[in-house]
C-alpha cells in the first residue's frame, strides 16, 4: 500500500488547496499539513520553493513523480490480484469511438459468457492505463507504438461530413472546396485519430482549412448541438451518426474526391500477463466475425 503521507502529496499538488485536499482524503486539514512536514522531515528536503502557488522544488519533483509511479504499482498489484478471481474485462474507448465500437462491437457478442467494464478516456490517459495494467484492453482509433503493444486489426470506418437539415446547407448536396473554406467546421481535438485522418487525407488532396474558426468536440451528442447551435458542419464516424440521419436530425454532405476513414485497433500491453479472459474476449470477437 502506498505511504499515506506521498498519496497526501499527490491529491495537494492536484487540488492545490489545503481544505480541498482533505476533504478528498476524508482527514483534517491539520493532518494535511502534519503529512507534508513529515515529508519534509522524513526526506530531509523542502517540497515547495513557492508554498502559496504548490510549485516544487527540484527534490519536490523528484518525489511527486516517486509517489505516482508508486501509486501506480500499487493499484496494478490490487488490479492483479482482483483479476484473479474476476471474470470482468476493463477496456478503454477513445471518446468518439464509443458509438461506432459499441454498435460494431459488443452489440454482436455473446454478452452471457462475459462482463465488461467500458469507459471513455482521451487516447493519451487510456495509453497510460494501459502500460499501467489499470485497463486490460483499449480500442483506439489512432496510431500507437507497435514495439509497445500486442495489437489486433478490428475494422475500418468511413469519416463523412455532416450538417444542420434546417440550417444554411439545407439544398446543398456536395459541399465545395470554397464552401467548405468558410464553413464553421467542427473537429475533434488534435490528438484523436478523426482529426488526424481527415487532415492527412486533405494533405494529400492539396487542401487546407483557411482561418475560419474551428470548433472542437471528443462526443457525438455535443457534435451534434455545436453543429445546431452554430450552423456549422462536422467530421464524424459514418456509424455515431446513422442513427441521426435517418431521423433527418443530421443531413449528410459530399465532398468530391474526399473520402477518410481510420482504422480502428484492439491493444494489450505485452508486458502484462495475458490472462484467460483476454484470450476469451479475441476467440468471441473472432467467433461473430469482427476480426
Amino acid at each position: 500500500m502506498i505511504d499515506a503521507k506521498l498519496e497526501t502529496l499527490i491529491a495537494l499538488i492536484e487540488e492545490k488547496n489545503y481544505t480541498k485536499t482533505a476533504e478528498r482524503l476524508y482527514i483534517t486539514q491539520p493532518a494535511v499539513s502534519h503529512h507534508i512536514k513529515a515529508i519534509e522531515k522524513e526526506y530531509d528536503i523542502v517540497l515547495f520553493k513557492n508554498p502559496k502557488k504548490f510549485e516544487l522544488t527540484k527534490s519536490g519533483s523528484i518525489l511527486l513523480d516517486y509517489a505516482k509511479a508508486a501509486k501506480l504499482q500499487n493499484q496494478l498489484l490490487l488490479n492483479t490480484l482482483e483479476k484473479q478471481t474476476s471474470q470482468t474485462i476493463t477496456i478503454g474507448i477513445t471518446p468518439l469511438a464509443v458509438d461506432v465500437v459499441t454498435k460494431n462491437i459488443f452489440e454482436n457478442l455473446n454478452k452471457e459468457s462475459m462482463t465488461f467494464n467500458l469507459y471513455s478516456y482521451d487516447y493519451s490517459d487510456i495509453i497510460n492505463m494501459l502500460s499501467g495494467g489499470i485497463i486490460d484492453l483499449a480500442i483506439i482509433d489512432n496510431g500507437f507504438d507497435s514495439q509497445a503493444y500486442e495489437s489486433q486489426f478490428l475494422f475500418t470506418e468511413r469519416i463523412i461530413l455532416v450538417c444542420n437539415p434546417n440550417g444554411k446547407y439545407k439544398n446543398v448536396t456536395r459541399l465545395t472546396r470554397e464552401q467548405l473554406y468558410t464553413a464553421l467546421v467542427v473537429l475533434p481535438y488534435e490528438s484523436c485519430g478523426l482529426t488526424n485522418a481527415v487532415k492527412t487525407t486533405m494533405k494529400l488532396k492539396n487542401m487546407n482549412f483557411k482561418n475560419q474558426l474551428i470548433l472542437n468536440s471528443n462526443n457525438t451528442i455535443l457534435t451534434k448541438t455545436l453543429v445546431d447551435m452554430h450552423d456549422a458542419v462536422a467530421f464524424m464516424y459514418e456509424d455515431s451518426v446513422k442513427d441521426y440521419i435517418a431521423e433527418g436530425k443530421l443531413k449528410r454532405l459530399e465532398l468530391l474526391n474526399f473520402a477518410p476513414s481510420q482504422n480502428f485497433y484492439l491493444l494489450y500491453n505485452s508486458l502484462i500477463s495475458f490472462d484467460e479472459k483476454i484470450s476469451e474476449f479475441l476467440t468471441l470477437m473472432k467467433e461473430s466475425g469482427i476480426q
